[in-house]
């Protein structure tokens, strides 16, 4: 194991003032990038699949966050952890190998722009930056299934993102596809690709959340019916 500490900055939060979820994979990058330095991994090692679990929020500190790094084999395990190591919020696992490619344009069509600052030195968008595109489509996605939600009645549980090919910058927008693919008592699913999934695929679970109480709920009748309205075939 490897416990590297990266400070924490007012940039990192959300709306309702919590680590977003964007940021998780923003420290383990930051910590790969370390190890990398460190010559405990190899620097050109392609990634297959990155998995984000997130346990509970993580508040703005004073303190630094500690991302506790182990491998073994191909997988790259990272936990989000305070600054003692005690808590743990959120574990970021790595996949390495080549991308498996997926051809798949079912779903809502939607646009992506990518920006030039969402681009790293190799011309190609950043991981981080990728999760925050796939973030940014899917609730733009999500506002057309429930356009009335409000603030803090869902919380992300999981991300599964396959990278797929390198996203470089362009001039014209990506073709993005995105629908609801599970619908469960407490939670659902939802599936985003970019241009059928050339440019990477990503899958989060979402889960119905009591604002008030700070705990999980069951999806109301409403909330059912119209996300399973919207769901495809797997």
């Amino acid at each position: 194991m490897h416990d590297i500490r990266i400070p924490m900055r007012w940039a990192d939060l959300d709306q309702l003032n919590h680590v977003n979820n964007v940021v998780y994979v923003d420290y383990a990058m930051e910590a790969r990038a370390q190890l990398v330095d460190e010559s405990l991994l190899d620097d050109d090692l392609p990634i297959r699949r990155v998995r984000v679990e997130f346990m509970r929020p993580l508040l703005l500190s004073s303190k630094p966050v500690t991302v506790r790094s182990s491998v073994d084999g191909d997988v790259l395990t990272q936990e989000i952890r305070s600054h003692d190591g005690s808590a743990l919020f959120s574990t970021v696992v790595t996949e390495h190998g080549r991308p498996e490619p997926i051809d798949d344009d079912r779903g809502t069509p939607l646009q992506m722009w990518v920006r030039r600052s969402d681009v790293g030195p190799d011309g190609a968008v950043t991981l981080t930056r990728l999760f925050e595109l796939f973030q940014e489509t899917r609730i733009m996605s999500f506002a057309s299934v429930i356009p009335h939600r409000q603030a803090g009645r869902f919380v992300v549980g999981r991300v599964e993102l396959d990278p797929g090919e390198s996203l470089p910058w362009r001039r014209e927008p990506y073709p993005v596809q995105s629908h609801i693919s599970h619908v469960g008592r407490s939670s659902f699913s939802s599936t985003t690709r970019i241009d059928g999934g050339q440019y990477g695929s990503a899958t989060a679970t979402l889960v119905g959340f009591d604002l008030t109480n700070q705990r999980s709920r069951r999806l109301d009748d409403d909330e059912r019916e119209a996300l399973t309205a919207a769901m495809l075939p797997a």
